[in-house]
């Protein structure tokens, strides 16, 4: 019999469905409340508009692969030298690294559940197990259970803090505790997409916990988060060590971050008020919406990042359908229980008033 493809491994994977972001004009649909991808709700800095806006005239060239403008900006902020640094498409290709560059056939990863769903599925590409732990009751890691669930074929401990989709963050001494346990021919990777959130509320400096971890370690960030530059799709690692970044590096594709984007993330990591201003906004919003919930009678967990997470009395995936019907789109998630969860981005004001005339409606 000849060989299938694509390889029978991949059947039960999960794929994005096309029409999740179908834009037939490349325009968004006004008539739509987009709360449903944990996007900033808004625009980028004006600095980085301009400069994208500059860097498509000389699109028509290559961009700096090394990225050396941005690598410089971020090593001068977080005191880690460029070699360390490895950029990717959106920080999910740095997630696509980690796994390929650690995890062998047979080989396991220890997880939170529920967390970000495609670093599983990164797991699963490179031929390795996944071991779920699930999360604790406010909806951060279980660090703790994690490690006990760590053997000897454990070869990737992934953090994630805030934690996606529940929004849960870790103390320092969760961090610490891992960095000191986990196997030191074991990659701890830490997820921090929300970084700049959880920093505004008061979180830990993870860079710093890590930094005396003798095994491996990388933590990722994004700009697609509190720097509103989701469509340009940029994301780095920072690693513990220079031969690591070189790891990453290996799995990179030629000139995968492009120069629009890469305009637009120094401009933007060099505009702190407007960055501030965004934090804040999105941290009252989020208060309010969160208050406003409660009222409704779900629970919301803790969150620190640019979304909530909120259990509901009724199966939520219902409840997504109506607000769909209204043109308000949430993600439904079916988790902890039967009735699952919304798990809400936080818009503007005005779009979070508009769901929340919505919700009452359907509740």
């Amino acid at each position: 019999m000849g060989r299938i493809i694509p390889l029978k491994r991949f059947d039960d994977m999960p794929v994005m469905a096309p029409h999740i972001l179908e834009e037939s004009d490349n325009q968004l649909n006004s008539d739509i409340v987009r709360l449903n991808l944990n996007e900033n709700p808004l625009p980028p800095s004006p600095n980085a508009i301009a400069a994208m806006h500059d860097a498509v005239n000389i699109a028509n060239r290559y961009p700096d692969h090394s990225c050396s403008a941005l690598a410089q900006i971020i090593s001068a902020r977080i005191g880690i030298s460029t070699d360390r640094l490895v950029f990717g498409n959106g920080s999910g290709e740095m997630l696509f690294a980690a796994a390929a560059i650690a995890v062998d056939r047979n080989e396991q990863a220890v997880l939170p559940g529920p967390t970000f769903a495609p670093v599983g599925k990164n797991i699963r590409l490179a031929g390795g197990e996944v071991v779920t732990v699930p999360v604790l009751e406010n909806g951060s890691n279980n660090v703790d259970a994690m490690l006990d669930a760590v053997n000897e074929h454990t070869a990737l401990f992934y953090l994630c803090t805030p934690n996606s989709p529940t929004g849960g963050m870790l103390e320092a001494e969760q961090i610490k505790l891992a960095a000191d346990r986990v196997p030191s021919d074991c990659l701890l990777m830490v997820d921090e997409a929300y970084h700049e959130f959880a920093a505004w509320e008061g979180g830990p400096d993870v860079l710093s916990l890590l930094s005396a971890r003798g095994g491996p370690w990388a933590v990722i960030r994004t700009f697609s988060k509190a720097y509103g530059l989701s469509g340009a799709r940029i994301g780095y690692a920072i690693t513990g060590n220079r031969n690591l970044a070189v790891g990453f590096s290996k799995v990179r594709i030629g000139f995968n971050v492009n120069r629009i984007a890469l305009a637009g993330a120094c401009a933007a990591m060099r505009d702190q008020s407007y960055l501030e201003m965004v934090l804040g906004t999105v941290s009252c919003e989020r208060q309010r919406l969160s208050i406003a919930l409660q009222n409704y009678g779900l629970r919301v967990y803790p969150s620190a990042a640019n979304f909530l997470l909120a259990r509901t009395n009724s199966p939520s995936d219902a409840i997504a359908t109506k607000l769909a019907e209204r043109h308000i789109l949430v993600q439904a998630l079916p988790w902890p229980d039967n009735n699952g969860s919304l798990r809400i981005t936080i818009g503007t004001a005005a779009e979070n008033d508009i769901f929340l005339n919505a919700l009452t409606e359907i509740l």
